[in-house]
């Protein structure tokens, strides 16, 4: 997406100004707004949500201090050479008033917890709380025409703007609310009054019976779900899922009205690209286990306990985005995490302009900037496939959002990424190739909560397979069983399904029938231990092992590590477990093959911890996956393709385009390219005179042959 005013692929950045020196002093915005141009950028975002004081403005009364510098900012970013867009509505109307943001949020309709006391937060389903909305971006986007950015998108002009910042729908508890409510659950159960009343452990007559204290978790129980719980579906569980597969029924249903409604008349050509959410998508920020007395845990931050499917969310928007943070559970810097959420983009985007996200800045748990280096993430973003991106942020004082304060090392390589990726955009032809498909558990995204035991473990499998397919060359794409539905899966040979404990919590017979199919046709499918779509598609059911060493012939013995393990009767055997029990085997299926494991692999290459021998193996020789040298895997996914780049190496992420490559060195060293390749443009500082063999530590470079 090429932004109108530069010429430039899109590169927008918000500019926060809640908090001094943002709210009141003019030089400092001015100053700032030359970093902004400097830095490579072309746009600012302001966040400039429904409050009374811009509906004061629009009124022609006198601007307040946040509105009047929100005004200046327009005029400094004009006279800078940027453009401007808006960060319009956010999850309940405004989370920092009063105390930050002093005029208060117009929410049109709101909700009332249980109890009777009026929620300040939209009601999303409400026609008066959407239309309020709608009349807000007509408002804004009327009064603040002037130098709004303007890019060309799929040949037409389009206006870009943040529709929704971190949606969270919320229940009302008033008559309308639960009327809404027990008719989602009517819809639900078909009807039958003894399927619910099994379900809930209740005794209704009728749906009409049902009231707030069977339905809803937090009013029936006051402790969160644990395993048991998801393993055994119990009525905690279905309780919970329910009050979550709400949530994401009217999620969907918000963004497919209100793309109805703000895209009418001359609003037709805004490009409606919310941020899904702040602090990325299932690889989130485990904030329990990171508060210190200075700092207090946002329960939001684990998506999984928002109900939000941004696979489903994706086809009532121009364009599902979040922005991605490169950290992992317990906030270590990793750059991967970014990468596997933009593969996730570029899959909900598929035919259409991806605009990436990214955390910029001192973050609240760790300082990423230390471990690796803005342009080795925005090499990443150029390498899944972004057309633009948006970063977070300037002068958010209240989560580390601040780049204005990073040091001259940050604004280097940050300049030189940014000035890369608008050099490279228009050389990388074509999308990039599909080659190995990874499943996201979109079942346990949804239903199930860091707090439940050994999520992160289960989280943590997909990100392993993720990584171990990049180090071996594999381009890989993270799609949903929407786009099995779609028909989508046609696309690749090989299909890795991670672990998910919470498949069978809805039905997915369509989907398993497709990959029945698919299968028989020649695909591979790879799954680990207790995968409920094999079992249901091919009737492999392995049982639950002991935690053993396991081996190939000829290999090393591997120490087990992870949470789940299984067992197989059947199938061709490709590894056993030290008591002879079979670990990994083969079923064939037609033309293609199911391949088996019983143990995690992917958190098992993924983990933060390295074991030691287990005390009854004594002093033999074993080492954990990650160090053992097997080739398990790679032999695995090479039977049934053999990678397209040149490059497999640990490490080195590439994305394959049409006669060209991006290469990205997330290592502590630097990296030689194969004979015959060269970097026609790197990331690193051209004053250093690297070879052009050389893509240098935490760097990236656009990559032809030679």
């Amino acid at each position: 997406m090429i932004d109108n005013n530069t010429g430039n692929p899109y590169i927008n950045i918000i500019f926060g100004n809640f908090y001094s020196p943002g709210y009141d002093d003019e030089k400092f915005v001015e100053e700032t707004m030359g970093l902004v141009k400097r830095l490579g950028f072309n746009s600012v975002m302001l966040d400039t949500k429904d409050s009374e004081d811009f509906r004061e403005r629009v009124a022609k009364k006198d601007a307040s201090q946040y509105v009047k510098m929100q005004e200046f900012m327009m005029k400094a970013a004009k006279e800078n050479g940027l453009s401007f867009n808006f960060l319009l509505l956010y999850l309940n109307g405004d989370n920092l008033y009063p105390h930050i943001r002093f005029s208060p949020p117009v929410l049109g309709e709101d909700i009332t917890f249980y109890g009777g006391e009026k929620g300040r937060w939209y009601k999303y389903w409400s026609d008066v709380a959407q239309n309020t909305q709608t009349e807000h971006v007509d408002q804004m986007m009327s009064l603040y025409s002037d130098n709004y950015c303007e890019c060309t998108e799929g040949g037409k002009t389009v206006r870009p703007v943040c529709s929704m910042w971190d949606p969270v729908v919320c229940s009302s508890f008033d008559e309308e609310g639960v009327q809404r409510y027990k008719a989602f659950l009517k819809d639900e159960y078909k009807g039958d009054a003894y399927k619910i009343n099994k379900a809930y452990e209740i005794d209704v007559k009728s749906f009409d019976e049902i009231t707030p204290e069977m339905y809803w978790y937090e009013v029936r129980f006051t402790e969160g779900i644990t395993k048991e719980d998801i393993d055994n579906k119990t009525v905690r569980f279905l309780l919970k899922r329910d009050n979550l597969l709400w949530k994401i029924k009217e999620l969907n249903l918000y963004f497919k009205n209100m793309k109805d409604k703000l895209k009418q008349g001359d609003r037709e050509n805004l490009f409606l690209c919310p941020d899904l959410s702040q602090w990325g998508y299932f690889f989130n920020i485990d904030g329990r286990k990171q508060v210190d007395l200075d700092n207090d845990y946002s329960d939001l931050w684990d998506t999984s306990v928002r109900g939000i499917d941004m696979y489903a969310v994706s086809k009532y928007v121009d364009c599902a985005h979040f922005i991605t943070v490169p950290v992992l559970f317990d906030a270590h810097p990793d750059a991967y995490v970014t990468s596997i959420q933009h593969s996730m983009m570029r899959v909900m985007n598929e035919g259409r302009s991806v605009i990436g996200g990214v955390y910029y800045g001192r973050y609240i748990y760790r300082n990423i900037y230390e471990t690796i280096t803005p342009e080795e993430i925005v090499g990443t973003m150029a390498a899944c496939g972004i057309d633009g991106y948006h970063a977070y942020g300037i002068n958010g004082l209240d989560d580390g959002g601040v780049i204005n304060r990073m040091d001259d090392l940050f604004m280097d390589s940050l300049k030189r990424g940014n000035e890369w990726f608008s050099e490279i955009y228009p050389l990388r032809k074509g999308k990039k190739k599909k080659e190995v498909a990874i499943l996201f558990p979109l079942e346990m995204s949804d239903f199930e909560p860091f707090e439940v035991e050994g999520n992160e473990i289960r989280r943590l499998d997909s990100l392993g397979y993720y990584k171990m397919c990049l180090d071996l060359g594999y381009q890989v794409d993270v799609i949903s069983t929407h786009e099995i539905a779609e028909g989508r899966l046609s696309d690749y040979k090989i299909l890795i399904i991670p672990s998910n404990d919470c498949y069978d919590a809805v039905d997915h017979k369509d989907v398993e029938d497709i990959v029945r199919k698919w299968t028989t046709d020649g695909g591979i499918v790879v799954h680990g231990p207790e995968d409920g779509l094999s079992k249901n598609a091919f009737g492999i059911n392995g049982e639950p092992a002991k935690k053993l060493p396991y081996y190939r012939e000829g290999e090393k013995k591997i120490i087990p590590q992870g949470n789940c393990f299984c067992k197989y009767e059947n199938g061709e055997t490709i590894a056993k477990y030290v008591n002879g029990d079979k670990c990994i085997v083969k079923t064939a299926a037609g033309k293609g093959a199911v391949y088996s494991l019983g143990i995690m692999l992917g958190s098992s290459f993924y983990s933060k911890n390295i074991p030691h021998v287990p005390y009854n193996e004594g002093n033999k020789e074993m080492y954990p996956f990650a160090l053992s040298g097997s080739k398990i895997f790679e032999d695995i996914l090479k039977s049934a393709l053999i990678p397209a780049s040149p490059i497999c190496e640990k490490g080195i992420e590439t994305g394959l385009y049409d006669d060209c490559m991006i290469v990205v060195n997330h290592r502590a060293m630097p990296y030689k390219l194969p004979d015959g390749y060269k970097a026609v443009l790197s990331t690193t500082d051209k004053t250093l005179n690297i070879p052009d063999d050389v893509v240098l530590a935490h760097s990236a470079s656009f990559v032809t042959k030679k």
